[in-house]
């Protein structure tokens, strides 16, 4: 038990951890050139501009969650990526859309505290 005060801090830079290199990886990588043919692929509208807003948010998101910075407002942005990403790229390979779903439960669990303050 004297260890669980590390839990949450742990899980909250992991999470945040998850965001910050999933849109580095996009930036560095991939690049927002295939990233826009991936949301063209499913179906976005303009969609170098939503990958340019979605390699944004991510890193911004994720570095915040990782210096825990804002989280109230922090966890709306991947949390909305993950719900489309497992409705849209991830619904017909359950193992997937399970983990995007689960990712979103925990980043609304992170919040949670932070949500009751006024």
């Amino acid at each position: 038990m004297k260890y669980l005060k590390y839990i949450s801090p742990l899980n909250r830079v992991l999470l945040g951890l998850v965001m910050f290199v999933a849109g580095g990886m996009k930036l560095l990588v991939s690049g927002p050139d295939n990233v826009s043919g991936m949301l063209s692929g499913i179906g976005f509208p303009a969609p170098l501009f939503f990958a340019w807003v979605l390699i944004v948010f991510e890193i911004l998101c994720g570095a915040a969650i990782i210096m825990n910075w804002n989280i109230k407002y922090a966890v709306i942005p991947p949390m909305i990526i993950l719900l489309v990403a497992s409705f849209t790229v991830h619904i017909s390979n359950v193992s997937n859309l399970l983990i995007h779903l689960a990712l979103t439960s925990n980043y609304a669990l992170i919040a949670v505290p932070h949500w009751k303050k006024k």
